[in-house]
């Protein structure tokens, strides 16, 4: 599908039977329908803007230039620097600095022993369409490495990252913003395409991490069991959208009383200070 067409696309959330569903917004649709439906759409914070250009700048470099602008103002607060904000039709406003940081971060990428390898003739920025429970769907594949060589079973979506590369800051990552919904999303709609389109299946799914300040790159493969996660919460939030596409959005609080414990590693800390009180307390007698 056309990069045009695929962002053009989009869902009405009065007719939610239209589709498309997309992993984002079901994510967001999942932790809170009636929110999701009534609140104006999230606003990408600037952190999201700079994930984008390095996005752009590794997997779409040809159109980094259409698709960025240098920022001409010093911010946003006169008159004048919004009308030329507002006239940019969506393209991303960055500075040259930040131009330079993203095209660098590439180059990172392409260098990298391994990231190198499932770039080499991959296809970038696929967009795919189908359905996932009767509801048209859309993914854009950042990575798709070509299917005869060694990273052949996989599909590897670019993640850039603050929070570092080590392995607790890396699956906190993954689990907090459920990139593992993601994979199975990705996954199951690439193999849903005709077999004359899409080529072999998939099975396998990874991520290429890089750091923004430091541009270190780390190559991770999502474990199956993560994956096989990931495919049975889709399929239920997939679920909870097709029954509210059908019958209306309600809030889910509407009628409910609900007993909540403290999350175990909150009550572990309070447990943990009340301990070491008390032996505080035993050892100032």
């Amino acid at each position: 599908m056309g990069m045009e067409d695929y962002h053009n696309w989009v869902l009405d959330k009065e007719a939610l039977i239209d589709g498309p569903v997309s992993c984002s917004m079901i994510k967001s649709f999942d932790v809170n329908p009636y929110a999701w439906k009534t609140l104006p759409p999230f606003k990408p914070t600037d952190a999201m803007r700079l994930g984008s250009l390095f996005d752009l700048a590794l997997t779409d470099p040809g159109k980094l230039e259409d698709g960025t602008a240098i920022m001409k103002f010093p911010n946003f607060r006169t008159k004048e620097a919004r009308e030329w904000r507002d006239s940019l039709a969506g393209r991303l406003v960055v500075t040259e600095e930040e131009m330079a940081h993203a095209r660098d971060a590439a180059t990172q990428v392409w260098s990298h022993k391994v990231a190198g390898r499932i770039m080499d003739k991959a296809a970038t920025q696929v967009g795919v369409v189908g359905d996932i429970g009767g509801i048209p769907a859309k993914a854009l594949l950042d990575i798709l490495p070509a299917a005869h060589l060694e990273f052949g079973d996989f599909i590897y979506d670019y993640k850039t990252t603050s929070n570092g590369l080590h392995d607790e800051a890396i699956r906190k990552t993954m689990g907090q913003f459920r990139y593992h919904w993601q994979a199975a999303f990705y996954k199951t709609l690439h193999n849903k395409a005709p077999d004359e389109i899409r080529g072999p299946k998939r099975q396998r799914f990874g991520f290429i991490f890089q750091d923004v300040r430091t541009l270190e790159v780390r190559v991770v493969n999502l474990h199956p069991d993560s994956l096989a996660t990931g495919a049975t919460s889709v399929g239920l939030a997939v679920s909870a959208f097709t029954k509210a596409a059908y019958s209306g959005i309600q809030s889910r609080y509407a009628d409910s009383t609900d007993d909540l414990a403290l999350l175990p590693y909150h009550a572990m800390s309070e447990e943990d200070r009340h301990a070491a009180e008390i032996d505080l307390s035993e050892t100032t007698k």
